[in-house]
């Protein structure tokens, strides 16, 4: 290895890192202003700061059930328990910038697990420094970054670094980072399947693809079938999103292709790698096949699972065209192709910077308002005392052991659920609490007989409840309602 080697490659690696560190920087800034500006709701930044503050005052993966109007464990609705891993930060800060920044600080290493895989593979620094960048410009990364904190996202840079410890055959780190991902969601354990298939069927690494599968098989089995219907008492919620396939087929597919070109259009080197593509395939039925709606769109944290196989795929791509494809010329015009589709990505599908599509915009809030919560999140500090908030103050308010959502949530029609639903078993939850903190530009016009507005005449016009507080600012105002009955405060 000659010197100008040697420069070169530390070069890389300081682009590398220099490239994370400010990913790091932006995203956590922008993820705690997003909060910060009432942009994060309850769904599910909300529930996410509940659990994780529960467990760490020994209530372990603890949440107040919207459905259920009581407390259960988290795993009644997901099983992620790896949030019980943020808990002990907790005790040094307790807050919801401890999720975001813990995030995006696990997803910005992704990249570094992208970086190694295509430097094993490839034995090309500026190459693989090329797919780091590509990951971290990619809009699935940077728009799961911004949604609140879901635990899958983390799940990213897991399976990264499990396929980065298997091609340098360090089964302990391997396991490791494969135990981690199925730990932050239930049906990880349906992609671990397909990956054990793989190594076992493409790799011949029979063993490490048998233990593979079956830890998959029985991480799937055991959480969606046996542990989430224990701690609900009934079937996994989300089964119902896979009915009348049969009569949605068409539906179906007018929805999934655009999804797919989104996704796999800056990626283009994946389709030379198409069985390694494949291990992600339960994810990409799972968000074809469901009918939310929002698991087949840019914003939301649904696509973390396929983008740790889609830029394996696309790796292992780039390194079959430099065998199958002999024409230098073809090569370098498919490696322009893949550089102007990641910048047209960008353009259509980012978050940042300004002069994309769709960039975000968090505005400052009004200095009454901010000053409004923040005097109430000091008086009811006490964690014993039960909160209802509409859901854009939930982030502020779950530091308790009870909570309480007012309103609903808004994606209740991609669920199959219609208004009267709403109305039928979600108006009066928040009658549980001992005070009710409406954000009133949640609610919207008053003349409008719209869902909000019903429930919060519901609020109005009931006798538990009075008026404490309200900083006057009329449609934009923070107003306080406490139980009469309440003897807190």
């Amino acid at each position: 290895m000659n010197i100008k080697y040697q420069i070169s490659n530390i070069q890389v690696k300081i682009l590398l890192w220099l490239s994370i560190i400010l990913f790091i920087i932006i995203f956590s800034f922008l993820s705690i202003r997003r909060y910060r500006t009432l942009n994060s709701y309850y769904y599910d930044l909300g529930i996410m700061n509940q659990v994780v503050y529960n467990t760490s005052r020994g209530r372990i993966l603890e949440m107040t059930n919207q459905d259920l109007k009581k407390n259960v464990s988290r795993l009644a609705i997901h099983f992620d328990p790896i949030l019980a891993f943020f808990a002990p930060i907790y005790k040094l800060y307790e807050g919801p910038e401890v999720l975001l920044v813990g995030q995006v600080i696990i997803m910005g290493l992704g990249a570094l697990a992208v970086f190694l895989i295509a430097q094993k593979e490839l034995k090309k620094n500026l190459i693989s420094l090329i797919f780091a960048l590509s990951y971290l410009t990619y809009f699935a990364i940077q728009r799961a970054a911004l949604f609140d904190f879901h635990s899958v996202t983390l799940a990213t840079t897991f399976l990264l670094f499990a396929l980065y410890f298997n091609l340098v055959k360090k089964n302990f780190w391997y396991y490791f980072f494969i135990i981690l991902s199925l730990l932050t969601k239930e049906h990880v354990g349906l992609v671990i399947l397909f990956l054990g298939i793989y190594l076992y069927i493409i790799k011949k690494e029979k063993k490490t693809g048998i233990v593979t599968s079956l830890l998959g098989l029985i991480f799937f089995i055991s959480s969606v079938y046996f542990v989430t219907p224990y701690f609900r008492g009934e079937a996994h919620f989300a089964s119902g999103y896979f009915a009348d396939i049969k009569s949605r087929v068409l539906k179906i597919i007018d929805d999934g292709l655009p999804y797919a070109k989104m996704i796999l259009s800056p990626q283009i080197y994946a389709f030379f790698s198409p069985l390694t593509l494949l291990i992600g395939l339960p994810e990409w039925a799972i968000n074809i096949l469901s009918i939310n709606s929002n698991q087949r769109s840019l914003y939301f944290h649904y696509n973390s699972i396929i983008v740790s196989f889609l830029f394996y795929s696309s790796i292992l791509g780039y390194k079959n065209c430099q065998v199958l494809i002999k024409d230098k010329s073809i090569r370098v015009l498919l490696f322009l192709m893949f550089i102007v589709m990641n910048i047209i990505s960008i353009y259509n599908y980012n978050p940042l910077p300004a002069q994309v599509r769709r960039p975000v915009k968090y505005s400052n809030i009004d200095s009454i308002k901010r000053q409004s919560i923040e005097n109430w999140v000091t008086k009811l500090k006490d964690e014993n005392i039960k909160v209802a908030t509409t859901p854009k103050l939930a982030p502020f308010f779950t530091n308790r052991k009870y909570y309480y959502n007012f309103l609903y949530d808004s994606a209740f029609e991609s669920m199959g659920q219609q208004e009267k639903d709403v109305i039928e078993n979600e108006i009066e939850k928040y009658s549980l609490a001992d005070y009710v903190i409406i954000n009133r530009s949640e609610i919207g016009n008053l003349e409008e007989n719209n869902l909000p507005v019903k429930f919060y005449y519901k609020l109005i016009d009931d006798n538990d409840f009075q008026m404490v507080f309200t900083d006057e600012k009329e449609g934009q105002s923070i107003e306080v309602y406490k139980k009469i009955t309440s003897d807190k405060l």
